[in-house]
């Protein structure tokens, strides 16, 4: 294996176990001093479990859009890079879009990833995919529905619920595959209500180029 295709795996393999959503809604009474990036979708200050390497992350602007028609989502598509052996989205209020230098090899290539924050009891882009405020939520993007990378729309094939140790080892995500360069994979942490800490499972949306 090329040494930057293993870097990629270990980073993506953070992600999965637990490098996003992990952070908790905190509403600040008085004077507000929440920095950006530590807003929500709101506006609601959010204090993060763990502090995103945002220069590491080397932020590129892309000047497209993330949308869920369906869900009512439409915020702005960001590049990001891994830093440290894990992608942690950096903000609460963009999709990331993943580089990933090793996507296209001889089996094929792996799927287009987007990779965004959920919050507990806040809104963030991976809010919209799950029903809020529930122990066990119930998702809320269907087959057929659409969604759009910078223009690129897609169609939803499925959605499924893993832990992020099985999301870490799933081929659909990060496997090369002979049609994987018409493929997205938008991944996000799931929020259960009552719950404390990190996140313990991910929300993985497949789906394929219009």
């Amino acid at each position: 294996m090329r040494r930057g295709v293993r870097a990629l795996l270990v980073a993506v393999l953070a992600l999965s176990l637990g490098g996003a959503a992990t952070v908790t809604w905190l509403g600040l009474q008085g004077g507000d001093t929440c920095a950006a990036a530590q807003r929500d979708l709101d506006g609601r200050c959010v204090r993060l479990d763990a502090r995103p390497d945002v220069a590491g992350a080397d932020l590129r602007a892309t000047g497209g859009r993330f949308q869920a028609p369906a869900q009512d989502l439409d915020v702005p598509l960001t590049s990001m890079s891994a830093t440290g052996g894990a992608l942690d989205p950096p903000t609460l209020t963009e999709a990331f879009e993943v580089r990933d230098p090793g996507r296209t090899s001889a089996e094929g290539s792996r799927p287009r990833l987007v990779a965004v924050h959920a919050v507990r009891d806040g809104r963030a882009p991976g809010n919209a995919f799950f029903e809020p405020g529930a122990h066990d939520p119930v998702v809320t993007v269907s087959p057929g529905d659409e969604l759009r990378v910078d223009g690129v729309t897609y169609l939803v094939e499925s959605t499924e619920v893993l832990s992020k140790a099985d999301a870490a080892a799933s081929p659909d995500v990060w496997g090369h595959r002979p049609d994987g360069e018409a493929r997205l994979v938008v991944l996000t942490c799931l929020q259960r209500a009552g719950s404390t800490g990190a996140a313990r499972d991910n929300l993985v949306i497949h789906a394929v180029r219009a």
